[in-house]
């Protein structure tokens, strides 16, 4: 190759590179953009490299993608997402829940321990009640085979 360079065949070949790699290049302008190929290294250098950057798309766009490769991938991103949404749980719900549950414990102790008080005293009000009618007896001198006061108290 020859070191004789036009600045306007330069610039042609340049601003032509997608027609000659399209082979949209007839004629006369054919024929100069060969020619100043064989004669400008640089632009030989640029027509190479552009040649090998376009087969290399060229073969890229050729290979097949698996089919099933878009299920695969969705499914990868969906398992890893169940994965991180079982470990992870929210610092509210892992602290709330415990606290929540500790609090319904303690009312519900509570709660028996009052029923329990309430029936405890309605049982001792029953047994003042008859020890306040036997003394009540005693002193009016009403002898004790009146059930009168026993079906009182039975009946509520």
């Amino acid at each position: 190759m020859q070191k004789q360079t036009n600045k306007m065949d330069c610039t042609f070949v340049r601003s032509n590179l997608f027609s000659y790699q399209e082979q949209q290049l007839f004629g006369k302008e054919l024929i100069e953009f060969e020619d100043h190929l064989h004669s400008c290294e640089e632009c030989y250098r640029i027509v190479s490299e552009f040649q090998s950057v376009t087969s290399l798309i060229d073969k890229k766009k050729s290979i097949e993608t698996n089919p099933f490769i878009r299920t695969r991938i969705l499914q990868s991103i969906e398992t890893r997402r169940k994965e991180a949404g079982k470990g992870a749980k929210p610092f509210t719900l892992r602290i709330l829940r415990p606290i929540s549950l500790s609090f319904v414990l303690l009312i519900a102790i509570v709660l028996g321990f009052s029923i329990g008080k309430q029936k405890e005293t309605r049982l001792s009000n029953f047994d003042n009640h008859q020890i306040d009618l036997q003394a009540l007896k005693t002193e009016l001198n009403i002898p004790d085979f009146i059930d009168e006061d026993k079906t009182f108290f039975d009946n509520h």
